[in-house]
């Protein structure tokens, strides 16, 4: 019988630590909207157990990503490939090591801290998961959120900028899982939806889980129980509120929150783990009354659990000449060193420092030789007749929807920011027609590939590649 347990840790920062999400954002976290959260969920079918962590954090980077799964898997004994780890993506987390946007050691050592207290609790925290597994009971179904727009706006010349495109594609799915125990009370909610979490802008000096937050209260509240937020497939969608451009935004956090939240609750009155619907029966002895019985489960449903887990290459594109890559080096020092003596800072000094870093990054790269391709794990899980991807990176709606559409199984779930993420992975249309220059500076972050610190960009078939693996895994899951 499938068993489950659920476990909650806080993982908020310290006050005074700079924040993640926003090249335009100047300062460090002064003050809290809330707790930032980390939500682990094991489950068990007697042969295999899986975990998943859900986090409010903007992503969780290599090497930190595949150091905690192992932890995480060693503490609870099952391998790395059985951990799943996805991040909501707040744009009101903390920056990781290796992508700020500031050059203070001090802030490199609360970075570090912060990534050994997350290699110290989250194994503590799914190993409390494991010690409260019980029997329990799986349901699913769908509902639908119109909480976020396609933002990949095309301007008058043919570039894009990071607008609003109503007629774009956009998956408004909200996936939910019921998991009750053996009485039908539930033990948690997972809840999978793609929207980028950043109602709470660049101004919000606040730790913050952003809309996910009063989602989670209202479906707390209301059912009992621990939820997860599991962001699905953002990359190219915006909530309808857009981009948060006052210090609180709090108005429109909530308001997203509750409509994701009202439709998670919406969509769990209709799923019941413990019973299901009688034949029709008559009463009455005045009138005929029909009505339909709720009849116990007495058979439990199938929830085999199983892992597929394949390293998959993803071509990078060509890199630039040597003296090309020095030149790239030389430029962003050069405006650094600018910056620093016009006493500049915010934005033009955020972005100067980044893009100094890939540039130094690319360079290298060019020197050693290194293989223009990058490796990233695609994760497939089978609990019954649902089925589960994941993937590192910040993929688009039309892919998600793709895998969904092509899955064999009956309900499936496909997300990315999870076990780390390489960059975003754009559809092959979202391509620049004229090919990535190294030169030249993007209007949307799904462009800015070196915002993630790739030397090059990802090849134009990745989405089409990760789609596919995806697709493979599933197939010999559901075989």
């Amino acid at each position: 019988m499938l068993k489950a347990g659920v476990a909650r840790s806080t993982i908020t920062p310290p006050i005074g630590m700079t924040m993640a999400g926003y090249a335009a954002r100047d300062g460090v976290a002064e003050d809290k909207d809330g707790e930032l959260f980390a939500t682990a969920l094991v489950l068990d079918d007697e042969r295999t157990r899986i975990a998943v962590v859900a986090f409010d954090l903007v992503f969780i980077k290599e090497p930190l990503a595949s150091t905690l799964r192992e932890k995480v898997g060693k503490r609870i004994g099952v391998p790395k490939s059985n951990v799943l780890l996805n991040c909501s993506h707040t744009h009101c987390g903390p920056t990781s090591e290796g992508l700020q946007y500031d050059d203070d050691e001090q802030q490199d050592l609360l970075r570090q801290a912060y990534s050994a207290r997350l290699l110290t609790e989250i194994p503590a925290l799914a190993a409390l998961a494991t010690h409260r597994l019980r029997p329990a009971r799986i349901g699913t179904s769908v509902g639908e959120a119109h909480i976020g727009i396609n933002r990949r706006e095309r301007q008058a010349d043919g570039s894009i900028m990071l607008g609003e495109n109503p007629g774009g594609p956009v998956d408004h799915e909200v996936r939910v899982i019921r998991i009750d125990d053996t009485g039908g009370r539930p033990i948690a909610v997972v809840f999978a939806h793609g929207c980028h979490t950043v109602t709470m802008g660049p101004k919000c000096l606040r730790w913050s889980a952003d809309y996910v937050g009063p989602a989670r209260e209202l479906i707390e509240h209301t059912v009992g129980g621990l939820s997860l937020y599991l962001q699905a497939n953002a990359g190219d969608i915006n909530p309808i509120t857009g981009i948060g451009t006052e210090e609180d935004n709090t108005n429109e956090k909530n308001r997203l929150g509750s409509a994701l939240g009202g439709e998670v609750l919406k969509v769990l009155s209709s799923i019941y783990t413990e019973s299901i619907r009688g034949e029709r029966t008559v009463i009455g002895s005045l009138s005929k009354i029909p009505y339909y019985p709720r009849i116990p489960i007495t058979q439990e449903r199938d929830s085999t659990i199983a892992v597929k887990e394949e390293m998959l290459e993803l071509s990078l594109q060509d890199f630039p000449k040597s003296e090309e890559a020095n030149q790239i080096v030389e430029k962003w020092e050069s405006e650094v060193s600018s910056l620093v003596k016009s006493h500049a800072s915010g934005t033009p000094m955020n972005v100067a420092r980044h893009l100094r870093h890939w540039a130094q990054i690319l360079r290298d790269a060019v020197a050693s030789g290194q293989k223009a391709a990058v490796q990233i794990p695609v994760q497939a899980i089978r609990v019954g007749d649902i089925g589960v991807v994941a993937v590192p990176g910040e993929t688009f709606s039309l892919q998600g929807k793709a895998v969904k559409s092509q899955s064999p199984f009956p309900h499936t779930l496909f997300m990315g920011y999870s076990n780390g993420c390489i960059s975003y992975i754009p559809t092959r249309d979202a391509y620049p027609a004229q090919g990535w220059s190294l030169q030249e500076r993007y209007r949307v972050p799904d462009m800015i590939f070196q915002a993630y610190l790739l030397p090059t960009a990802l090849a134009p078939d990745s989405g089409e590649r990760v789609a596919n693996k995806s697709l493979e895994l599933l197939r010999q899951l559901y075989s």
